[in-house]
């Protein structure tokens, strides 16, 4: 290797290889192989006009990586890839520009697949899939009739017939409230509503009723949740699946309205506080408004509001931090069922018609949402949960009997002196509050000016603020006694110093003592309550929404947040007036769309018979081809249009009857699509094949049960962040449900769900056209080649985490390859350095431990690192050498195939076996030790593996360069680390 390098054509190169895996079938994965399987998945993309963007290389790169590894290490790798073709961007992009969405799909995949094959992806392409090809729709449609079919009933899933009108079906029809687009004429997600408006027109969307499909997700709702405990999910994965769910135990309410038959059901987390609720609130959608319609005194207010809300998606309606807005409805009052007190109802647009009941019980004084709308309505609070406190200074005695107390703790402030009154006490370490007991049917204010003019003598107070309620318990020393009490804060103001002289028993017990608000510390004051009156003090009104002690509930009075919930649920229940229940956040999931490119809904809709499924054996029910795919007017699918593929004869009565013209959202091929990849064999199109040992009923679950036994459950699922709620949620539902047919052998579809993180344009922002900060993967391979875009996106930050793209960054990992290029030279016979050996054993620990844990960014720095170890040392042998292509072969594999072979090793990298560590060579003779002088790195000391922490503080004392930094200070301490650092710390 004397002769002289040629230079790095990268071009030639990542062209060749790539033709010879595709010859060889590299990726190929082989159904029931005797080594280890690993299905490996990530999410197939939509092949849109834009073509592969740099997020694609972020997932696809990484697991790539992996998966050669995987390979290199005897695993059988399923690697798979496909299209999620049909949605609403094609549909558009056809209505724009007049390409039909078939034709518009197939160029769009062939330009994806030739960029996906430009950077050297070992996908397998003989599982490749097409969710529009009719081959793979027949079993999406296969599986939505089996919805169509079957019910959950006591938590066991049943087939319902045909004729049966009246069970809970997993897939049903019914009328919904949507967003419409009077000038796109097409129903809108939540998403894609804007600021009230359409997303794409910028038209005002109004809401309309539609018939919809939906499928009962909230069935599994459970076990979505419950199952989350048996998978390797990221938490953070895990909590959003969790929050989007939203499940939620409490109480179902029924409040009467005052001289009406109706009434209002309200669920609540919180039945505990049913005496603190001073109003209710109910959709704009909801039906009372309707039914006591000639009740309502200000009708055309309301209709006017209700107009309004119509606008605003349900997204826009609920976020948090809009200013809250609604009306009350007069003329009626609601009946609170545990008081019968008469509270007033509003209309207000934060509360949506589709989550719990549409309407909410409102306890202004421990919801944050209740308390901000009570505030701006100048609506009554109460409180009825105490925070219970233990203060730390006198925490109760064990043994000792409980003294139950009703209290008030009063705060003086003078505005004159902007200084607070407090008692010191003679006999006891103690600064306080002034702290009394309320007598019987005694005023709480009045019982604390009475206390305040017994103890300071003072006689013009005016109440400023109350401060709220707790309940402390706490240990009574100069009454030697237990005490659990209610405390009443409140702040007063002193009004002027006029003041009557105390007895002398007060004088005896406390002085008077003012002092700056900045005096009055947790320490300083003797006060169990101290935060809670702090916090209003300093003017941080807030709702309570903690649990603690039941306070101003009648018979709850005294209980705790727990004890209270079961004690109210039970005595609603005894009184038919509620009952216990489990409410979601998660909705029925709205199934069908009103667009032309998505798979037909095979249903039938007979006048006579009713709704009917489609036969199985005329699956799939093709997509026809159409020269008009425009919306119409009337929000119906652009299917409506075609009479000869709507009309047709009722397969039960032979009378006229209409196919179902909505088709699914993408959400439907992209729920089974990994079973899908599983069974595809090359050519086979996921038809039944016509063998011995398959029946004529069989489906392709059935058929293919083999395949999914050993490629299921996959093994890591690696996608973006986005789709960890919706797609995932999903598919996890359709997985569940083909495993109580049992058509899949887990219960799971995926063992472990990992994140990558986004790759943000050079300004640091989301890439954009509209901000010209997009990165163009085919110019990058042009430029710079395939493999050195493959490291570089693994290099630019932590896999899960954002990172910007840096074109100085891409440079240097260029540089990288060519010096790599140009190190060939450096290779041979002679027996390598012990250095070299030792760097070389540690990066193959460190890589392997790297790629398992996505740890991208660092296998390209270790990789770097032994590169400049290799040049530093100036040669290398041969076997070292081979196992430094096999680690560079994951993340640059055009290049490492293309010098292992121009050394004529044999076979190539994906052939060989991953190199293992030599353990001989994991630890060197001698080690690098940071010598740091009064926090700052001086000096660098190489001493050898074995040292003691005292010798390695004696050597450190004995460099010169050190002594030269102290420069004879007084060394004041000194902290060693060992075999790592020595800190030493210097006086003056």
């Amino acid at each position: 290797m004397n002769q002289p390098m040629e230079k790095y054509n990268f071009h030639e190169i990542e062209v060749k290889w790539q033709k010879i895996w595709t010859e060889k079938d590299y990726a190929k994965a082989d159904d029931f192989s005797d080594k280890p399987k690993h299905y490996h998945l990530v999410e197939f993309p939509y092949p849109s006009g834009a073509g592969l963007h740099v997020g694609h290389c972020m997932g696809y790169g990484a697991s790539d990586a992996y998966c050669r590894m995987k390979r290199m290490r005897g695993y059988n790798v399923l690697y798979p890839i496909g299209w999620d073709a049909f949605g609403l961007p094609t549909e558009n992009y056809a209505l724009k520009t007049g390409v039909h969405p078939t034709v518009a799909t197939a160029e769009n995949i062939n330009t994806f697949k030739k960029q996906i094959k430009s950077l050297g992806y070992s996908f397998d392409w003989n599982r490749e899939i097409n969710t529009t090809d009719p081959a793979y729709y027949k079993w999406t449609q296969w599986i939505f009739l089996q919805f169509y079919k079957h019910a959950i009933i006591d938590g066991k899933l049943i087939e319902v017939a045909d004729d049966d009108t009246v069970t809970e079906r997993l897939a049903y029809q019914k009328e919904m409230p949507i967003n419409w687009c009077p000038s796109c004429k097409i129903g809108l997600a939540n998403e894609e509503v804007i600021s009230g408006k359409c997303e794409r027109c910028s038209t005002e969307t109004e809401k309309r009723s539609q018939k919809q499909w939906i499928l009962r997700i909230t069935a599994y709702a459970d076990r979505l949740i419950n199952d989350l405990s048996s998978v390797n999910y990221l938490d953070k994965i895990k909590t959003q699946q969790i929050n989007w769910i939203g499940r939620s135990t409490g109480a179902e309410v029924m409040f009467s309205i005052k001289n009406h038959k109706t009434g209002l059901t309200v669920f609540t987390t919180r039945p505990d506080t049913l005496f603190g609720a001073t109003f209710m609130v109910i959709s704009p959608e909801h039906p009372l408004i309707k039914n006591i319609a000639n009740s309502i005194e200000n009708k055309e207010e309301i209709d006017e509001y209700i107009r309004e809300a119509a606008k605003k998606s349900d997204l826009e309606r609920t976020e948090m931090n809009k200013e809250k807005t609604g009306i009350e409805i007069k003329g009626i009052k609601a009946i609170n069922p545990v008081n019968n007190e008469e509270i007033p109802i509003f209309v207000a647009d934060y509360v949506l018609a589709s989550y719990g009941t549409g309407a909410i019980m409102a306890v202004p004084a421990h919801d944050d949402r209740d308390w901000e709308f009570a505030n701006k309505y100048d609506i009554p609070m109460r409180q009825v949960v105490a925070p219970e406190v233990t203060y730390y200074k006198t925490k109760p005695i064990e043994g000792k009997p409980w003294v139950d107390r009703v209290v008030t703790e009063s705060i003086i402030h003078d505005p004159r002196t902007n200084k607070y009154l407090v008692l010191k006490w003679k006999k006891q370490p103690w600064n306080t509050f002034i702290t009394g007991g309320i007598e019987k049917d005694e005023d709480i204010i009045e019982a604390a000016k009475r206390e305040i003019h017994e103890e300071t003598g003072y006689k013009n107070v005016k109440l400023v603020k109350n401060l709220g309620i707790t309940r402390p318990s706490f240990y009574a020393a100069h009454k030697d006694e237990n005490r659990r009490a209610i405390f009443h804060g409140l702040l007063f103001e002193l009004e002027n110093d006029e003041r009557d002289e105390t007895d002398q028993s007060e004088k005896d017990i406390h002085d008077i003592v003012w002092l700056n608000r900045g005096d009055l510390t947790i320490d300083s004051i003797v006060c169990a309550s101290f935060d809670y009156w702090m916090e209003a003090l300093d003017n941080k009104e807030a709702a309570f929404c903690g649990e603690g002690i039941a306070i101003n509930s009648d018979f709850l009075d005294g209980l705790s947040t727990d004890e209270a919930k079961t004690k109210i649920t039970k005595w609603l229940e005894q009184h038919d007036l509620g009952k216990a229940a489990v409410n979601y956040k998660l909705r029925d999931w709205i199934f069908s769309r009103q667009h032309y490119w998505g798979e037909p809904i095979p249903i039938i809709h007979c006048q006579k018979c009713g709704m009917l499924p489609l036969d199985e054996k005329d699956l799939p029910l093709e997509l026809p081809m159409v020269e008009r795919y425009e919306p119409t007017d009337n929000g119906e699918s652009p299917l409506a249009r075609i009479d000869e593929w709507v009309n047709i004869t009722c397969p039960k009565c032979g009378g006229s009857a209409k196919r179902e013209t909505d088709t699914m959202p993408n959400w439907a091929g992209s729920s089974w699509y990994y079973l899908a990849y599983a069974m595809q064999e090359r050519n086979t199109k996921y038809e039944i094949r016509n063998t011995d040992r398959v029946q004529p009923d069989e489906n392709i679950f059935k058929q293919k049960k083999h395949e999914l036994d050993y490629w299921i459950p996959v093994d890591i699922y690696n996608g973006g962040m986005e789709h960890t709620t919706l797609h995932l949620l999903y598919s996890r539902f359709w997985h569940k449900f083909l495993f109580d047919l049992g058509f899949v052998p887990t219960s799971e579809p995926y063992a472990k769900r990992i994140a990558h993180g986004i790759i943000l344009g050079p300004d640091g922002q989301k890439m954009s056209k509209s901000r010209g900060n997009v990165i163009n993967p085919d110019e990058m391979v042009k430029e710079y080649g395939a493999d050195t875009l493959r490291a570089y996106v693994m290099f630019i930050g932590p896999y899960d985490q954002e990172s910007a793209w840096n074109t100085t960054g891409i440079q240097g990992v260029h540089r990288f390859m060519n010096r790599v290029w140009n190190n060939q030279k450096l290779v041979t016979t002679q027996n390598d350095d012990k250095a070299l050996l030792i760097k070389l054993n540690q990066t193959i620990v460190g890589i392997s431990e790297d790629l398992e844990n996505f740890g991208l960014n660092t296998v390209v720095s270790k990789l770097m690192e032994f590169n400049n170890t290799l040049e530093k040392v100036g040669h290398i042998s041969t076997e070292s050498y081979r196992k430094f292509l096999q680690l560079l072969s994951p993340v640059a594999p055009h290049i490492a195939d293309e010098i292992w072979q121009k050394h004529e090793f044999t076979r190539t990298t994906e052939e060989s076996s991953w190199p293992e560590a030599d353990p001989n060579y994991l630890v060197g003779d001698e080690i690098e030790v940071v010598v740091q002088i009064d926090g700052k790195v001086r000096n660098r000391l190489t001493v050898s593996s074995t040292i003691t922490d005292d010798e390695l503080e004696q050597a450190a004392l004995a460099s010169a360069r050190t002594q030269e930094f102290i420069g004879g200070k007084e060394i004041d301490k000194i902290v060693v680390v060992p075999k790592r650092l020595v800190s030493i710390a210097t006086k003056g």
